[in-house]
């Protein structure tokens, strides 16, 4: 798919233990205006997870093979939780393919609770695979969740043990995050010029509005905007705001 006029092209990237699904609530409405596209990430849905190396560079590649068979020109990358992470590494990487980022609920380091976070679920599941993941998927999905959202945890559970079919994918997505304790993203961030959106939610447990802070303090020009009430699951939770500044931010004149 290429770029017609001035119509934007949007790439959504979904987080850990998803699919592309995990779009669903903003894919029409933003269609509506640009070019959106959505893909399942290495190792989750219909994507394998092949020779994964466990780093986020190798996501990144993989989106650029995605690029380069829509043929398409700079797109702006819209990235939720790790496909944040996916879409920072991937401007850092290759700057000349990206019109501007929207990074939801993200981070680029993570510290030693997370470490402790990743470390034992990937403990958990070289240890008991599927099973494993559908006794952690519970937890997990609720987390993501202000309290009060009990029909949103339960399809966004049924989301998350669809995504995985394959341990090993689930485990080179969870190496590769662990990797950014040692290997944060932080100081590679002014190398970002393009216009970025960072999205933060208020009650996010996971990626914190701090987190969120530390990325728009790190890429120069980068705006920020905290939805209010809102848990890790901002785009469920507050599905037509997330839409609406997404879209702001893309169509804004520049």
């Amino acid at each position: 798919m290429g770029t017609q006029g001035a119509v934007p092209v949007a790439v959504l990237i979904h987080g850990l233990s998803e699919t592309r699904a995990a779009w669903s609530r903003q894919f029409d409405l933003l269609s509506k205006h640009m070019h959106v596209v959505s893909y399942d990430v290495r190792g989750f849905g219909e994507s394998p997870a092949g020779r994964g190396d466990g780093t986020v560079e190798q996501f990144a590649d993989d989106l650029g093979q995605v690029l380069s068979a829509l043929a398409t020109g700079p797109a702006w990358l819209v990235g939720f939780s790790m496909g944040g992470v996916i879409a920072q590494r991937f401007a850092i990487d290759f700057p000349g393919r990206v019109k501007g980022l929207v990074l939801v609920a993200s981070s680029c380091v993570v510290g030693r609770p997370g470490q402790a976070f990743f470390h034992e679920r990937i403990a958990q599941v070289s240890s008991d695979g599927l099973r494993a993941i559908a006794a952690i998927t519970e937890g997990d999905a609720r987390g993501c969740f202000a309290p009060g959202h009990e029909a949103l945890v339960a399809e966004y559970e049924v989301l998350r043990r669809a995504a995985v079919r394959d341990p090993a994918g689930y485990l080179n997505a969870c190496r590769a995050m662990q990797r950014l304790g040692d290997d944060p993203l932080l100081p590679k961030l002014a190398a970002i010029r393009c216009p970025t959106l960072v999205l933060a939610a208020a009650l996010d447990p996971y990626c914190p509005p701090k987190a969120s802070e530390m990325i728009a303090k790190a890429i120069p020009g980068a705006e920020m905007s905290v939805v209010p009430g809102a848990g890790h699951c901002v785009h469920w939770e507050a599905p037509e705001t997330t839409a609406d500044l997404i879209r702001g931010f893309i169509e804004r004149p520049r």
